[in-house]
C-alpha cells in the first residue's frame, strides 16, 4: 500500500457527496486516466444535485437498496481525494457492491486501499451486510492490489463484461464476506 508522508497509511473518512463535491467529482470524471479501466458517464451539475437529493438517508448507515456515492476525504486536510460507488444491493440478504476511484493527482499513496479498509469496518460492523461484491479490469493491477489487501477473494473472470473506450474488457470478479474480513 501507498503511504502517507510519514510513511503510514492515510487517515481516510467516508461521507455522502455533497453539494461542494460536485466540481471536484466533474473534474475527476474528465481525467481520461480516470476512464481507462472503467466506464465513466459524465454527469452534469443538475444530475449530481439530483443524485444527493435521492441519495439522503436518516442516518448514514441506515441505507436503502439503491446506489450511493461516497467521498473519500483526506482527514488531516478534509480534502477529498476520490470517491466510491456503493450499491446496496439488498438489505434484506445483506448484499452490496463497491467500486473506487481516485483522483490522479492522488495515486500511490494509499487512499483507495484506507478508504475501503474504513468502508468494510463500517458496513460490516454497522450495518447487516454479509457480502460485498467488487469487479475490476484485468489491466487494472492497481485495483487488483487494493482488492487483494482488504481481504476479497478474486471468484472468476467475468468475459468481455463491459464497454470501456469502445472495446468490451474482461473483469475480474471479487468477493469479501463479512465472517472472512479481518
Amino acid at each position: 500500500m501507498g503511504t502517507s508522508e510519514r510513511g503510514r497509511p492515510p487517515k481516510v473518512r467516508i461521507i455522502l457527496l455533497h453539494e461542494k463535491h460536485i466540481a471536484r467529482m466533474i473534474e475527476w470524471r474528465n481525467q481520461p486516466e480516470i476512464g481507462e479501466h472503467q466506464p465513466i458517464a459524465q454527469l452534469s451539475r443538475d444530475q449530481f444535485m439530483n443524485f444527493i437529493s435521492s441519495q439522503k438517508a436518516p442516518h448514514f448507515w441506515k441505507l436503502a437498496d439503491r446506489e450511493y456515492i461516497l467521498i473519500i476525504e483526506e482527514v488531516t486536510g478534509k480534502q477529498p481525494v476520490g470517491w466510491i460507488t456503493l450499491e446496496i444491493s439488498s438489505q434484506q440478504h445483506g448484499l452490496s457492491r463497491l467500486g473506487y476511484s481516485i483522483g490522479k493527482e492522488h495515486w500511490g499513496r494509499g487512499y483507495a486501499t484506507a478508504a475501503v479498509r474504513t468502508l468494510l469496518v463500517q458496513l460490516f460492523t454497522k450495518t447487516a451486510i454479509v457480502r460485498i461484491e467488487a469487479d475490476c479490469s484485468v489491466h487494472n493491477p492497481a485495483s487488483m492490489r487494493v482488492l487483494d489487501k482488504c481481504g476479497f477473494r478474486k471468484v472468476g473472470v467475468k468475459k468481455e463484461y463491459l464497454v470501456i473506450n469502445g472495446r468490451r474488457v474482461d473483469h475480474y470478479y471479487y468477493e469479501l464476506l463479512k465472517k472472512n474480513f479481518k
